[in-house]
């Protein structure tokens, strides 16, 4: 849902999706906003197992999603562009289909 643009289908397991970030054939602005994309999953799962252990709250999958959507765009926002290229975010929304 969020890199449909930039990869061709999710990773299997751990070690396609690293060797999936580590590829050095891409620009440097689309490994940027995978790893972005990778770390933000990690960590929206990470709260959900939290909140589902200790406080017995879920969330479901379109929430989940707009969380995600929230965080990746909160961080692209502080990476302004250097030059007259698109910025970050601006990369991001040409790669995503809105939630």
């Amino acid at each position: 849902h969020f890199s449909h643009n930039i990869l061709s289908g999710p990773p299997s397991d751990l070690h396609s999706a690293a060797a999936l970030i580590n590829r050095s054939n891409r620009q440097p602005r689309q490994a940027a906003v995978i790893k972005l994309i990778f770390q933000s999953i990690i960590y929206a799962l990470w709260r959900e197992r939290n909140a589902r252990v200790f406080t017995a709250a879920s969330t479901n999958a379109p929430g989940l999603r707009r969380v995600l959507d929230r965080q990746i765009r909160d961080r692209l926002i502080s990476f302004p562009s250097p030059d007259s290229s698109p910025s970050m975010l601006e990369f991001y929304f040409s790669c995503i289909r809105p939630p």
